[in-house]
């Protein structure tokens, strides 16, 4: 396994947090769709948090399961939030809106805008 997955709920047991890492590749879907199914179990109609800030990659089988899990926690009246994105991890979550846009960040500039075609940097 190239992944890993630790849990951990608040004092009150209304939040869960789903702690992932490394890549998650098509064999790790399984796993992530049974610890998304155990986190709303535990939470009695709280909050489910999955902090991304350890994957490395992440597949679309995988972002399916999120996706999932969003629409879940939206018939369920549960909170969902995917924290901690970076990298290309993050421009997936953001295309996908799992995870908010970085307004800060210009993701695309036209080469016009510097003046100069050579200025690229």
């Amino acid at each position: 396994m190239s992944f890993s997955i630790e849990r951990d709920t608040d004092r009150t047991g209304k939040t869960t947090y789903l702690l992932l890492g490394g890549v998650f590749d098509r064999t790790a879907h399984r796993d992530l769709r049974r610890a998304l199914r155990d986190a709303f179990a535990r939470t009695r109609r709280g909050r489910v948090v999955l902090d991304v800030a350890g994957v490395g990659d992440i597949s679309s089988e995988c972002v399916e399961v999120l996706l999932t899990g969003y629409t879940t926690a939206l018939r369920g009246g549960y909170g969902f939030e995917v924290t901690n994105a970076r990298g290309p991890v993050q421009l997936l979550l953001e295309a996908t809106r799992l995870s908010p846009r970085r307004d800060d960040e210009t993701l695309y500039a036209p080469v016009w805008l510097s003046g100069s075609a050579a200025d690229v940097s």
